[in-house]
Parts: structure tokens; sequence; C-alpha cells
């Protein structure tokens, strides 16, 4: 994992295969498509094996991982006698808020962590399992209206939500979250690229044979954002000195907010 430099320094390639690796790293223009799942498609059990194939690729792919990185030791830093309390945005299948609420209690650290989703129809199908956990509260509401006091919240984190949103609603919403939340903001995500888009139509259906999952795969990775056009709308959003981090294969980022970098 790395630091994203957008400034482009490189000079011309002396040989043909940078270019060749351009062809493969230079991102098509992005194309807002629906997901089904957001259509509302699937059966519940289609959409529980949907989240499950999402569960695996945070796991396997960078999503995990950032929060390992980014939120887990920032979390111990800030733990004190009051509950902190932690929003995960478009929470999903609520794998996120399991996990810290499981982790969490292994370290005697007491959280309080809100599930965020539009869905309805999803919180849901994940209700039984978010509900058996006191620390853990579902809240249906769109992420583009919060209906959240100023302050409320210690940290804000998401996971794969970014490219959801349209740039000028992705603007909103960040300064909306840096009023909501009085502490870090860590936003995990794909990225936009030919070589992940590739990987994912060749690697996919290994794994998995859920139409949800080999269609909303395609398209949020079509509707997903670059490093570079994340920082502009960072720069939109009067939040400048927001870091972007890469992943790997360049294929996730995690976008990085902290109260006094700003």
């Amino acid at each position: 994992m790395g630091r994203i430099d957008t400034n482009d320094s490189a000079s011309k390639p002396r040989f043909p295969m940078p270019r060749l690796l351009r062809q493969w790293t230079v991102a098509p223009p992005r194309v807002e498509q629906p997901e089904l799942l957001d259509l509302g498609e699937g059966t519940a059990e289609e959409i529980r094996q949907n989240l499950r194939d999402m569960h695996r690729a945070n796991r396997w792919l960078g999503g995990h991982a950032s929060l390992r990185r980014f939120l887990l030791p920032r979390l111990r830093r800030a733990a004190g006698s009051a509950p902190l309390r932690v929003l995960d945005l478009a929470c999903g299948a609520g794998h996120t808020p399991l996990l810290l609420a499981a982790w969490a209690r292994r370290r005697r650290i007491s959280l309080r962590i809100v599930a965020l989703d539009a869905s309805r129809r999803l919180l849901g199908v994940v209700r039984d399992e978010l509900d058996c956990h006191a620390e853990i509260s579902r809240l249906a509401a769109d992420a583009r209206q919060l209906p959240l006091r100023p302050g409320s919240f210690d940290f804000v984190i998401s996971t794969q939500f970014l490219h959801h949103l349209d740039p000028a609603e992705l603007t909103s919403t960040l300064r909306a979250l840096r009023s909501v939340c009085r502490g870090p903001i860590i936003l995990n995500d794909i990225v936009r690229s030919p070589a992940s888009a590739f990987l994912f139509r060749r690697g996919a259906p290994l794994f998995s044979q859920n139409r949800l999952t080999l269609h909303d795969g395609l398209a949020s990775i079509a509707q997903a954002y670059t490093p570079p056009e994340i920082r502009e709308i960072l720069d939109a959003a009067d939040l400048p000195r927001a870091r972007i981090y890469t992943h790997g294969l360049y294929h996730r980022m995690t976008v990085l907010i902290e109260p006094h970098a700003e």
C-alpha cells in the first residue's frame, strides 16, 4: 500500500513495453451503470450469496487490510471510558460492523456502531446477524441526506461506497461527513482501470456464479473513480489535505481525512 502522487512527471517511454502497460493502467471514461442490487433485484438467497461474495472480496483484496492499517490503530489511541461512536456508511451486509464489534470486545474497547444503509430491504436481510450485538444499531437512511447531528460520531468508515455517487453528490456528502464526524474518516473503494475489469471478468466466475455478483462487479468498476479524480473531488469539498493511498496492484484505494490535517 502506498501514497498516491497525482503529478504526472514521467518522461516519454524509450521502449514499447511502457506503452503496452499504459494501455492496461489508463482508465477509460467513467460510466454510471445501475447495479442490480441497488435496483432491488434478487431473491433473499441471491442477495445473501452476493453479500458473502463481497465480504470475500474485501477480505482478500484489501478492504479489511485498509481497516487494519488505518482504523484499528486510531481506535486504540482514542479509546477511553466513554464508548467511541463509529458510523459505517452504506454498510451492506454488515460484515464490517461485526468485525469491529468482535475486535473491540477482545480488547475491551467500548464501541457504539451505527450500520447505515439506504436499502431497508438489505438491512432486513442482515437484521438477525446485526441485532444480536448490542453495540450495533441499524439505520435506514440515504448517505446523501444524512439525518445526523453535527459532531455525533468519532469515526466514519465506508467500503465500496464512493463509486455509487456522482461527483457532485460525492462532494456534498464528503462535506456533510466532515460536519457529522469529529475524528477520522476512512473511505475504501475500488479503482477503475482496464486491468481491474479484465481480472474481474476472468477471475470472478471461478469463485461465484451469482448473477448479482457478476453483473454488479463490472458495473462497480465502470463507475469507480481513479485517485486523481478523487483528488479533484476532495479539493472541491474543501479537503485539500486529505490523503489517498493505493493498495497492491492499484485496484483499491483508501481516502483518509483527519481533522488535524485540514
